[in-house]
């Protein structure tokens, strides 16, 4: 059976609105369900076969489809691991507890204005349910604090979990791969190490075995797998087979992590079924983002990440569809139609919290302030329009991580109201407006034709920015993508402004005196704090002076760029500059040089991987530079000793910018 979606103005009057308290009370049904959410680390839409993966198939996540409904509109809080765990423990958008991007370590965290781990405060659906009588357990990836050197973060206990297994990234009893991983030497609770393959069926065991434990009383069980998350280490010798399904190294072994996962789960749901739970028990199933879509992937032609993402554009650290569109499943029999598939509803990981409370007949507190509604009407067979928006926030300033296919980096704020979705930059960038029940891979920018949508969808997104503690400029007007470049920074490949750079041949940017490539200030990395700095590039200048790139201004800043011939680098901190450059210019022809800023403040230059000068700055960066990183010209405020603008003449190519993290 399946729902299809009717144009807007049908779907409401024949739908009903998903809203608090939506679900009326049916006494068939049982009082209070088991639930078991099965939350899959990197899954891409189309990753399960019952969502078209074209060459794996995967039967035990098949039947729980067919014995249940499928979603084909629910989406995660975040296209990145911590967030969007953050969304579906708490209920509310992960940003009002200041968690934007993966939990890394303290200066890392630090650096991106987030905090270590998750409240200890914060609402969550396994205190709630636990102080209603479940028993509550997580087994499995937890990164929602703890790890690497972050020793101080609450155990899942604290956040309503009787018993819990994570990984190295979470505290408590874990399981680790590595003896060496900084985990080890954290303390809380006992460690037991295993081969990567063998983690998802340890943690299904466990869950299993919690089960048995508790089959007389509700219990509420998270098994959260991540061994879909790359690298992908499968059973030795389980990639074999799948080597004449695909010549693409990254799937095979993708594949193999892949069908032992989905045997995981048939495990799982063999044993509830045996146990007779199989009418009081909810199970859920979906994915925290898009397959993984790191820079690697890409070198090697006709080899693509693995990882399926079906109809829809993008993967992992992407606000387009393919990086936060998950697969959705819940099954529940006799209560849950079977077979269903609901191509109407919208529904996302901030309900699920709202949602499982209200099944589990759990009151959530208004004092909560939950962002999500609760949508059990939606899992029991009533497809429902949404009553409020969705919005999300990923990337600049505290997300580094980008997509690894430059077209897939998106905006960093979204918004999706009914069939709309309009994605822009805090400075009102790169927007974009798709009818998304036309136009499901976002591939028609409807910006121009539709202005005072636009309007509204770009104030909606202000004003819940505002509420979060964003950065948003709401006088700011929304303006198409304009020409795009890409370069390498941090290994990663950003997209700069292109104002008239022409590309050669060989790939080389072409500047002429009056054109120059430009990376927005909200968009350019966290250089501050002390961190290292290296350039690197090679050019063929036909003009004896010029501004290769320059990243800020004379009070804090750092350049490369030539003067009368000789390539100079320059940096600035609280209004210091000190300049290094060669003793001769460069002259004709292709020359490779690369500069190094060290966290003393000791600068070098290299040119042909000679050492042509040294000199020390008073330290390294203590301040963000203040202006956008630019290519082939210096716009603003000078950081080294010439004039505005400064323009570049001739070519550059290979051209990378790295810095510590």
């Amino acid at each position: 059976m399946t729902w299809i979606s009717q144009p807007r103005t049908v779907l409401l009057a024949t739908i009903v609105l998903a809203t608090p308290g939506a679900l009326q009370a049916d006494e068939s049904r049982p009082a209070r369900p088991n639930i078991v959410f099965l939350f899959i680390d990197d899954m891409g839409y189309a990753d399960p076969s019952c969502f078209g993966n074209p060459l794996v198939k995967t039967p035990n996540i098949d039947r729980l489809a067919a014995e249940g409904i499928k979603l084909t509109n629910f989406y995660v809080n975040s296209p990145i691991c911590s967030p969007s765990r953050v969304a579906v423990t708490t209920g509310q958008y992960p940003g009002r507890w200041k968690i934007h991007s993966y939990l890394n370590t303290r200066a890392g965290n630090k650096s991106r204005g987030m905090r270590d781990y998750l409240d200890r405060a914060a609402p969550t659906t396994a205190k709630k349910l636990k102080a209603a009588g479940y028993a509550t357990a997580h087994f499995g990836k937890w990164h929602m604090g703890g790890g690497r050197d972050v020793d101080d973060a609450p155990l899942p206990a604290a956040y309503g979990f009787d018993e819990s297994l994570v990984a190295f990234e979470g505290l408590g009893d874990r399981l680790l791969t590595n003896p060496k991983n900084s985990s080890v030497k954290l303390g809380h609770g006992k460690i037991e190490f295993c081969q990567p393959w063998e983690k998802t069926q340890k943690y299904t065991d466990r869950a299993i075995d919690f089960i048995r434990r508790h089959k007389d009383r509700p219990f509420y069980v998270r098994l959260f797998p991540n061994d879909v998350h790359d690298p992908h280490v499968p059973w030795p010798g389980a990639e074999e087979k799948w080597k004449s399904v695909t010549d693409n190294p990254w799937e095979q072994t993708f594949f193999a992590v892949l069908e032992e996962m989905d045997k995981q789960i048939g495990r799982l749901v063999n044993e509830i079924d045996a146990l007779g739970l199989a009418e009081n028990t909810l199970i859920v199933f979906t994915s925290d983002n898009g397959p993984t879509d790191w820079p690697k992937y890409y070198r090697e032609e006709g080899i693509t990440p693995p990882g399926f993402t079906g109809p829809f554009f993008g993967r992992k650290w992407s606000l387009f569809e393919g990086g936060i569109r998950m697969p959705f499943i819940a099954r529940w029999k006799a209560t849950i139609p079977a077979g269903v598939t609901d191509e109407q509803s919208v529904m996302s990981g901030i309900d699920l919290s709202p949602t499982f409370c209200c099944l589990a007949g759990v009151e959530v507190p208004k004092a909560e302030n939950l962002d999500g509604i609760d949508c059990s009407g939606v899992l029991l067979g009533t497809p429902s329009a949404r009553a409020k928006p969705l919005f999300w926030q990923y990337g600049a300033p505290h997300a580094i991580l980008k997509a690894g296919k430059v077209e897939y980096q998106s905006p960093s704020f979204a918004v999706r109201d009914g069939v709309w979705k309009f994605l822009v930059n805090p400075d009102g960038s790169e927007a974009r407006l798709f009818n998304l029940s036309d136009d499901p891979g976002e591939q028609n920018n409807l910006l121009d034709q539709e202005p005072k949508r636009v309007a509204d969808l770009f104030g909606e997104i202000g004003t819940w920015a505002e509420g979060i503690g964003f950065e948003f400029d709401q006088d700011a007007k929304p303006v198409k993508p304009a020409p795009t470049v890409a370069a390498l920074v941090n290994n990663q490949l950003l997209r700069f402004n292109n104002r008239g750079v022409e590309v050669g041949e060989e790939g080389e940017w072409l500047f002429d005196g009056q054109a120059w490539l430009d990376l927005p200030r909200h968009m350019a990395p966290k250089v501050s704090g002390g961190k290292w700095i290296r350039i690197g590039a090679t050019i063929a200048p036909t003009a004896a002076n010029g501004v290769i790139l320059a990243h800020g201004g004379d009070k804090s800043g750092y350049c490369i760029y030539l003067k009368d011939g000789k390539l100079a680098f320059a940096t600035c901190v609280a209004w210091q500059r000190t300049v290094i450059a060669t003793n001769e210019p460069l002259g004709e022809g292709l020359h490779q040089f690369e500069a190094f800023w060290q966290t003393d403040g000791g600068m070098q230059l290299k040119v042909g991987n000679r050492l042509v000068a040294k000199g020390r700055a008073p330290g390294a960066l203590q301040a963000e530079p203040g202006d956008s990183i630019q290519i082939g010209a210096d716009l603003i405020k000078p950081v080294g000793d010439y004039e505005n603008d400064n323009p570049f003449h001739g070519s550059i190519s290979d051209l990378f910018l790295k810095h510590a993290r």
